[in-house]
This record gives C-alpha cells, sequence and structure tokens, in this order.
C-alpha cells in the first residue's frame, strides 16, 4: 500500500508531517524544554513519543535546516526495565538469585546456560537472540559477540529485536537456540520516561548516549546524526518537535468542589450523545434503544477503585462514562488529559466466566479503541475493569478494579 507524505509550510513556524499513525510538527521556535512541553500542550497534545522505528523515520523527515529538535524524553525518578521490542510487556521473569541488582544505572539483561537471567553492563560483549521476525518462527541465534546496543542494531536492521519472553515456553525456547551461552535478550534498566506518560521502551541514543552529564536530564533528536538521540541540558534553547492534532481554541477550565467534597470536578461540562443510563437503577430507568437524551461529561479528580467510582457515579449523577462512537471518545480523552492519575476509570469491565469486556449498561456498540494487546486480544484474571490512558494515544487498557484512579461521569444535561 502506498503511503502519501504531506509536508506543510505553517505560520513561518512549523513543518508539519502526517503518515500512518504518526502526527508530528517540528516548531521552528527556540525553547528550553519546560517551554517546549507547555507550548506543546497548549497548542497541540504534547511533546513527541516516539513508539517504533516507523515512528524515527517519520520524525526524520522533518529535519530541513533545523540540527536538533526536543522530544518528550525527560529523565524521571524510577529505574525501569523495558523489553526493547516496543509494546510488549513486563509480564514474565526469570531472575537468578540476587538478581536483579539494587542499583540506580543503565543495565541490561543476559540469560545463561539454564535459562536464568542476570544483569550485566551493556558494554560487554556476547552472543545474542533476535524476535522471530513472522509468527511461526522461533528466536534467531546470532553467534557473533556485540555489545547489547550493537546487537540491538543487528536485530533491527532484520526488521527485528532483541527477543522479549512472555512465558516459561519461550523462555526454554530461547534457551535452546542460545547452544549454552550466555546470550542477550532485549531487557533493559534505564529512567527515562515520556512527557505524554506513554510507556514506550523504543529508544535510539547515539553511540556512548545517555552520558547523565549535571543538567541533562532532557532528550533531543539529532537530525544530521541519522536522527539519533542525545541527553542535553534542559534549560537549553533549541526547536522541538510537538504531536497531536492543532487546537483552534485553547482548553481552559475552572474547578469547584463538589457538596460533599469528597471531589474536585471540572466545570468545562461536554454535552455527549449516545450515552445510555445503567440497567436496574430504578432512579435513572433505562430505554430499550441505542442512544438516550444528550448527557455531560464530569471529570472526578479523586483516586478510588472501579467500584467506589462507579458507586460514586451512580450516587450523584447516571453513571461511568461509556464511549459508544468516535465521537464520545474524542470528549473523554479531552476530558482525561485534566486528570491527575496516569489512567482514568471507564464503565467498562470484563468477565472471566465469560472471558469479554462488557459496558455497565444494556446498550452495546462497535466502536473500540483498546490499546496494542489489550482487550479481546490480552488474558486477565477476574477483578479487571477498564481504563483509558490520561495521556499519550489514550487508548483503554484493563487494570485490577482495586487501583484507585479519577473517575468520568456523565449526567443528563441541565
Amino acid at each position: 500500500m502506498t503511503q502519501t507524505l504531506h509536508l506543510l509550510f505553517i505560520s513561518g513556524f512549523c513543518f508539519t508531517f502526517t503518515l500512518g499513525s504518526s502526527d508530528f510538527h517540528l516548531i521552528e521556535l527556540v525553547k528550553s524544554y519546560k517551554e517546549a512541553k507547555t507550548y506543546c500542550r497548549e497548542m497541540y497534545t504534547d511533546l513527541a513519543t516516539v513508539h517504533n522505528s516507523t515512528d524515527m523515520k517519520n520524525l526524520i523527515t522533518l529535519a530541513t535546516t533545523t540540527d536538533r529538535a526536543w522530544i518528550g524524553l525527560e529523565i524521571g525518578d524510577v529505574w525501569m526495565w523495558h523489553w526493547s521490542w516496543p509494546d510488549q510487556k513486563l509480564d514474565f521473569l526469570n531472575w537468578k538469585a540476587g538478581q536483579p541488582q539494587k542499583n540506580n544505572q543503565d543495565a541490561c539483561a543476559a540469560m545463561d546456560q539454564h535459562g536464568e537471567w542476570f544483569e550485566s553492563d551493556c558494554g560487554t560483549k556476547r552472543s545474542f537472540v533476535c524476535q522471530g521476525i513472522s509468527e511461526p518462527s522461533g528466536p534467531i541465534f546470532v553467534a557473533e559477540t556485540k555489545s547489547w546496543r550493537d546487537a540491538q542494531n543487528h536485530c533491527r536492521n532484520l526488521l527485528s529485536d532483541l527477543v522479549s519472553i512472555h512465558s516459561a515456553e519461550e523462555n526454554e525456547a530461547v534457551q535452546n537456540v542460545s547452544g549454552a551461552q550466555n546470550v542477550w535478550t532485549g531487557l533493559f534498566k534505564d529512567p527515562w520516561q515520556w512527557s505524554d506518560g506513554s510507556n514506550s521502551s523504543f529508544r535510539n541514543w547515539k553511540p556512548s548516549q545517555p552520558n547523565y552529564f549535571e543538567g541533562q536530564d532532557c532528550a533531543a533528536v539529532i537530525f544530521k546524526d541519522e536522527g539519533k538521540w542525545n541527553d542535553l541540558k534542559c534549560v537549553t534553547k533549541r526547536n522541538f518537535v510537538c504531536q497531536g492534532a492543532r487546537k483552534s481554541v485553547p482548553t481552559t477550565t475552572t474547578q469547584t468542589t463538589t457538596q460533599d467534597t469528597l471531589t474536585t470536578v471540572t466545570t468545562d461540562d461536554d454535552d455527549v450523545s449516545g450515552l445510555t443510563t445503567p440497567v436496574g437503577t430504578s432512579a435513572h430507568p433505562t430505554e430499550n434503544s441505542q442512544s438516550s437524551p444528550p448527557g455531560k461529561l464530569i471529570l472526578i479528580q479523586k483516586n478510588m477503585t472501579w467500584i467506589e467510582a462507579m458507586s460514586y457515579c451512580r450516587k450523584h449523577h447516571i453513571d461511568l462514562v461509556h464511549i459508544l462512537t468516535k465521537d464520545i471518545q474524542e470528549k473523554v480523552a479531552e476530558k482525561a488529559k485534566n486528570s491527575t492519575s496516569p489512567h482514568v476509570w471507564l464503565g467498562l469491565r470484563y468477565t472471566c466466566n465469560f472471558n469479554f469486556w462488557f459496558w455497565t449498561s444494556s446498550t452495546t456498540d462497535c466502536y473500540l479503541n483498546w490499546a496494542p494487546g489489550q482487550g479481546p486480544e490480552g488474558k486477565y484474571d477476574c477483578g479487571v475493569t477498564g481504563a483509558i490512558e490520561a495521556t499519550g494515544r489514550q487508548q483503554w487498557v484493563g487494570l485490577p478494579q482495586t487501583e484507585k484512579l479519577n473517575f468520568i461521569c456523565y449526567t443528563c444535561v441541565g
């Protein structure tokens, strides 16, 4: 399928590039990282997040006369393990006793001849295993010894990545192909986080970067170096890349406290059609139809479990929000950006007895917006409920209903 590339010059300051799922905008103003982030959040969605090699290629295409530009990667407070292969859950671990080490420094994970994992300096040269390129193929063993970063580049040149492992069976398969050698896997540890809250593990650092010099807590793409990244001082003023659609009118909100002082709510309520009242609620009788009278959305900026959130909405409003159309998704996504939690509860629930998701009402609809590996594709335990990401791509995810998050209620207009 042929993809079309669009390059526009806007208002003398901004290049807009759209390809596939990417929507990047090179802003030819010079700002510090913090100022750039504020600008992007006011005018677009946020600073750019890179999810995969395709996004990276799209980003590179923006380069004109600009040598380097801020993207939305910044130092966080927690050092976390990630799989190099994008969008992979860390849902299986097989560390050796005493591993991983408790330290705050970059590290990579290798597998020994017994199939157990250990933390190692990423610069050590060893054989490695790439992810199978197609679904039926197994992991690919490469006998040549390389550093973890060079091994990753080798796998990426095969249109793959270093192997990720999600089960005992996959772990055994990697062990079997490794020939009783210690091999690199795709697991690495770093403290970097994305401005929009995305959990993307994609990294594209220059050799010997990041070097963590004092104040170099923000990342920039270096266009002249094939789009490789460098950590730089956040106070330095430079061009930057935003993502998302340009906002026609900046969103402003005011806050007020509900009468029972349990929560804080935003008062810029959106009119929403297509929402239905909950089943079996005598105070709000339901109609057997696909739509209901227009309603409005209310973000409750108080962390509650899913059950507590549903009870609160039904007591004070109608129910947790149901997203039945793309239009409602867009309104909910805009509302969720003002949340104080990384996800926001929806009126979405999973039944482990029958293995399907449903809205907490009798209404059904074909609109779906699950994150990769979530929804019908995911595997869940009992007691899982649905939430929307507060930032990033704002897709739906399944989370334990005992987590405490903000939530969105809907109520009748008037």
